[in-house]
């Protein structure tokens, strides 16, 4: 008996192997019990066996001793060809071959499911009930000191691939520092402590006008006499006091006046609403919202929305920011068709941390694969996640589609991670396009190309 060792990601499951480990694993989390599914390896029989082989696959919320579940399993009637175990922060997938006597094949699948529950190894919990989170662990992310099957090899991060720098007319540090502002705020919409740090973005509710309600939480307005959008900043309402963290390099970047980063005016204490976020006014909406008007959109407008992305993406990178969970929302349209890259997140209540630091479920279909294997509390994105997500959002303006529409999200993100699973591009893309995309989806980050590349690439096109 011997255990596979190399990581999930290089171990060859195909993706019905990897939907069936993903429905295990939501399984176990959503019944708080290992879950089992048995299977017959007609191919794997051999002749002159005393019984048939069976695969049995199995995952627990908890660690697994497979000594116990071997031993609890009568290893003396029952022969283990080959198991692989793979485990992460007490997540445990296990597959293993075993030979069992054709006497004890009606019995095989309880007397595994009571073997399992003998072997775990039960830890205390700290997660909240009913929350199931994707696997990380599963995708291949190393975790120092984990007793476990992992990638060795990790190229989050690195070199710079080549960017140059921009030209443009505003002075910013270089890199940014990644430095946050705390502001405390009673329950009277006064600013007790942090007024000197957001001086510079604190705006006066006398230069600020709400218009219309355009959702829960925004307005189209007005700021010195320029057309503004108003959004609420979630956890800051009126009546309660509460903490704000401000990211300084985004404040810093929304601020400075680049075409394609929207413009940031500051933020308003407004008696009836509380903090808000205000903005520069950006009436054609979404890309997402274009997609839905225009299924298909022309190759001209596609370039073009594309070059705009990629020359705001670039900005931000070549001052040390990498844009986080990069999709086809977030970038914003004016009234000519112009692109610009949307919020991202430069404001929030410290209360509400949870809800900004996890991407949301749906947000794994844009992200990079070395993102959705690393573990949440560490890893970060960069340029090379920035282009892989780009290299999505191309994809979306081109098809007018949803990717990945037939898996949830999680089994998308196993598939994207775990067995190099990428959407399909129409055989009517462009050529160039169809290049660009499939460079900027390389699994090896290092390799995908850098956003000068991206805009040399389609600049040429766009001049044609």
């Amino acid at each position: 008996m011997g255990t596979a060792g190399s990581s999930y990601a290089q171990a060859g499951h195909d993706m019905n192997d990897v939907l069936l480990h993903v429905r295990l694993i939501e399984q176990a989390s959503a019944e708080d019990h290992p879950a089992v599914h048995v299977q017959e390896v007609v191919s794997e029989r051999s002749s002159g066996t005393d019984g048939p082989l069976f695969r049995l696959t199995f995952a627990s919320h908890s660690p697994i001793s497979w000594p116990a579940m071997a031993d609890a399993l009568d290893g003396s009637s029952i022969c283990c060809k080959k198991v692989q175990i793979f485990e992460k922060k007490g997540l445990t997938l296990g597959i293993a071959t075993l030979l069992v006597p054709s006497a004890n094949e009606r019995l095989f699948k309880a007397r595994a499911e009571a073997a399992l529950r003998s072997a775990v190894k039960k830890p205390p919990r700290s997660n909240a009930a009913n929350v199931v989170k994707l696997p990380f662990g599963l995708c291949g992310c190393q975790e120092q000191g984990a007793a476990s099957i992992l990638d060795e090899e990790s190229e989050i991060g690195g070199g710079e691939g080549g960017r140059l720098e921009c030209e443009r007319e505003t002075l910013l540090l270089n890199p940014l520092p990644e430095s946050s502002l705390v502001v405390a705020i009673d329950e009277w919409q006064t600013v007790r402590s942090g007024a000197d740090e957001i001086g510079r973005w604190l705006l006066s509710p006398d230069d600020v006008e709400l218009l219309d309600r355009t959702g829960p939480n925004s307005f189209r307005g007005a700021f010195r006499g320029r057309r503004a959008w108003i959004k609420k900043v979630r956890g800051c309402e009126r009546g309660a006091a509460y903490e704000v963290e401000l990211k300084k390099d985004l404040l810093e970047l929304m601020s400075c006046g680049h075409r394609h980063v929207l413009q940031l005016y500051g933020v308003c204490i407004d008696e009836n609403h509380g903090l808000c976020l205000v903005t520069r006014m950006m009436d054609g909406g979404s890309v997402h919202d274009l997609m839905q008007k225009n299924k298909k959109i022309p190759t001209r407008d596609v370039l073009r929305i594309a070059a705009d992305v990629a020359e705001g993406l670039k900005f931000m990178n070549d001052h040390g920011v990498s844009y986080r969970d990069l999709n086809s929302q977030r970038i914003l349209l004016d009234k000519q068709g112009n692109a610009c890259l949307g919020d991202m997140g430069v404001v929030s209540a410290c209360n509400n941390a949870g809800d900004v630091t996890e991407y949301e479920t749906a947000g794994y279909r844009w992200l990079a694969p070395e993102i959705i294997a690393g573990d949440p509390e560490t890893v970060s994105e960069t340029w090379m996640s920035n282009v892989y997500s780009f290299g999505m959002v191309v994809w979306e303006i081109v098809t007018g589609e949803a990717a990945y529409s037939s898996y949830s999200p999680v089994q998308a993100a196993v598939g994207i991670a775990a067995c190099g699973l990428r959407p399909d591009i129409p055989k009517d893309c462009p050529q160039v396009l169809r290049s660009l995309m499939l460079k900027c989806w390389n699994n090896h980050p290092s390799k995908r190309p850098p956003f000068s590349e991206i805009l040399a690439v389609l600049s040429r096109q766009i001049t044609r």
